[in-house]
């Protein structure tokens, strides 16, 4: 059973709406105007936190002089060295943001340089599933550990957040034909899925534990909505037809797209309408902003800031 939670009082609200930052794939963007310069963050580093939206901006291109060397694999997936120019690469600052985006909230924007004061192409939004540890050589030429960073796109997992029936290859997908398994573990197993984890050498297997992460978080947001929307509170519009119970779709609130890891403070059950509405309709924005303080009140009255 799920702890009693006080659906009566309304969150307070956040002062301002929260700009959420939006582009498009292949177009190409002013870093000083219309990326760091609009949002906030470094204006040279390759990894750039925005100071002002929960986002960080990843850039690559123009590296390989200090031994990074950015590719993208026939799947579409992007291996993105971490910072740090000499000695070994340490899981802080930046490298720190990066594998704890999920945790934290934040998006992943990455974007190609084109040279020294010229747009950046971008090119998509992506999830840090894992990382791994290589040698390589730093600017002085020293030899030392190098952080790899595994980053998928958010719409290749779009399918599985969305998806109505249990994917057969899911591993940890639920069995009991009682209903549910204990909510409390439900919510533990959720929120450790997004933490920060080991290095993971098998590209085969980050990509099989990117998609039960991905199970992981929609099995616990839906428990946690148990059959309302998290928006509006109206019930389920209908049940589905796998297994009976009330369909609502996983909504990830600081982002412009869904799909792809994230945590269960950032992620929403809502109704298809509230859905659409949040994405399309012209108060979009408020009322997603108004199911992030929904969200973080639940989160809160569950477990509390130290659990999450």
């Amino acid at each position: 059973m799920l702890p009693d939670v006080d659906e009566g009082a309304a969150p307070a609200a956040d002062p301002l709406p929260t700009e959420i930052p939006s582009f498009v794939v292949g177009r190409s963007y002013s870093r000083r105007e219309e990326i760091t310069g609009k949002f906030g963050g470094s204006a040279q580093s390759g990894i750039a936190p925005s100071r002002q939206s929960p986002a960080i901006f990843l850039f690559f291109g123009n590296g390989a002089q200090h031994g990074y060397h950015d590719a993208f694999d026939e799947l579409g997936y992007l291996s993105y060295v971490g910072e740090g120019q000499l000695g070994d690469m340490k899981m802080t600052k930046g490298n720190l943001a990066v594998a704890s985006h999920a945790k934290d909230g934040r998006a992943l924007h990455v974007f190609e340089m084109k040279g020294k004061g010229k747009p950046c192409e971008y090119k998509g939004e992506y999830s840090c599933d894992s990382h791994t540890i290589k040698r390589g050589l730093d600017r002085n030429g020293s030899e030392r550990n190098v952080i790899v960073f595994r980053l998928i796109p958010v719409s290749s997992t779009l399918r599985r957040e969305l998806d109505d029936m249990p994917d057969a290859s899911d591993d940890s997908a639920t069995t009991d034909e009682a209903g549910q398994a204990d909510f409390s573990k439900l919510r533990e197993a959720a929120i450790a899925a997004c933490q920060p984890g080991a290095p993971i050498p098998d590209p085969k297997e980050t990509v099989r534990i990117a998609y039960q992460r991905s199970a992981q978080v929609k099995r616990y947001v839906l428990a946690r909505a148990q059959g309302h929307c998290e928006l509006c509170e109206k019930p389920a519009p209908f049940n589905r037809k796998s297994d009976g119970s009330p369909y609502l779709e996983p909504h990830h609130i600081n982002r412009v797209s869904d799909g792809g890891l994230d945590h269960p403070k950032y992620v929403g059950a809502i109704c298809p309408t509230c859905h659409r509405l949040i994405h399309f309709g012209v108060n979009g924005r408020q009322r997603n902003d108004e199911l992030r303080g929904r969200i973080a009140a639940k989160e809160a009255a569950l477990g509390g800031e130290d659990s999450l």
